[in-house]
């Protein structure tokens, strides 16, 4: 095991760490949490580092650990001047400081300073390509150093906007935060289920993680469904599509390795039953039927939904809030069968 740094982006305050655990699980990897600061997250693990890096969204860079300590200018280089670095000789070095917040008085302008302990020690520098990058992490009241070992590549999120997909419409989650749902529900293989899949976002993350993960999308409105076979068409091959009702799927129980959906909101969406209340039950009861037990699964709502998810027989494992404006902010909860 190593000791590994995820540097999170500063999207969300508890999802970027959630997707990081959920990730590590979904392989079996051992792991143990040591450190746990705004944006970043220190963790023993025997993690493979490319196979996350290929799934984390909400990640900027992963290092793997050398030395923290108190985030003071002289401490920092103290540390700097004996920590084994393990730079062979000839190799050259980048040294990069990402300050968090307002926390302490270490900014960008230090990498001089600390890029100088690292040049006497008689290595080189090499701002283009460099053979290692050094990253301190300023946190809290933290610095924490470590060396690069990958950078997810977070720019494809971007290519995937809703707006740039074949089929659109407002109010969908964007693709960063659709994958790291995803990844919270720790799909490793199998079949992963938005059994109200709208335009198919959440569905073309899943299925971009890995030809071992087939996607299944239902939605009781012809337009949507649609939508989202066109969607995942475009993007990706290992899918299913079926115009059904969600409190009515016509799926195998104890079939679905991994759920994650993001409720309509009622507005503008028809629900087909005598209730929203009704409707959330039905759905939430068939979700239960068709998951395997010990799996998990991702809802998505503009209210709380825990009493509901409980006494549709879930295990509310944990909840996390999405402010997106001032009438909507969205609840996002972690359950297990």
């Amino acid at each position: 095991m190593r000791r590994l740094v995820f540097e999170l982006s500063g999207e969300h305050a508890t999802l970027p760490k959630s997707e990081v655990i959920g990730c590590i699980e979904a392989y079996g990897y051992a792991y143990a949490v040591t450190g746990s600061y705004d944006q970043a997250l220190v963790v023993d693990t025997d993690a493979d580092v490319n196979i996350l890096a290929r799934r984390l969204a909400l990640s900027h860079h992963i290092l793997e650990l050398i030395f923290e300590c108190r985030a003071d200018k002289d401490e920092i280089k103290k540390e700097a001047e004996k920590a084994d670095i393990r730079l062979g000789p000839g190799e050259t070095f980048l040294v990069r400081v990402r300050k968090v917040r307002e926390y302490g008085s270490v900014d960008s302008s230090f990498e001089r300073e600390l890029g100088a302990v690292l040049w006497h020690r008689g290595h080189k520098v090499d701002l283009n390509r460099p053979d290692a990058e050094y990253r301190a992490i300023i946190t809290e009241d933290k610095c924490i150093f470590g060396r690069l070992v990958a950078s997810p590549d977070r720019g494809q999120y971007e290519e995937r906007a809703p707006l740039k997909k074949p089929f659109f419409l407002p109010g969908v989650l964007m693709p960063r935060i659709s994958r790291a749902i995803v990844n919270m529900a720790r799909i490793r293989s199998g079949y992963l289920l938005d059994p109200m899949s709208g335009t198919g976002g959440i569905l073309v993350e899943g299925e971009l993680i890995g030809d071992d993960i087939h996607v299944v999308g239902c939605d009781i409105q012809k337009k949507m469904a649609y939508g989202t076979r066109w969607n995942l068409r475009h993007y990706g091959k290992n899918y299913d599509v079926i115009r059904q009702d969600s409190p009515n799927m016509a799926i195998k129980g104890d079939s679905i390795d991994a759920m994650v959906t993001d409720f309509p909101y009622g507005q503008s969406t028809p629900i087909m039953g005598a209730s929203l209340e009704d409707f959330h039950k039905g759905a939430l009861k068939e979700m239960y039927r068709v998951l395997k037990p010990g799996r998990y699964a991702v809802v998505v709502y503009r209210e709380p939904m825990e009493k509901l998810l409980k006494e549709a027989g879930f295990n509310v494992i944990e909840t996390h809030e999405q402010y997106i404006h001032r009438s909507l902010t969205r609840h996002i909860s972690l359950v297990r069968k």
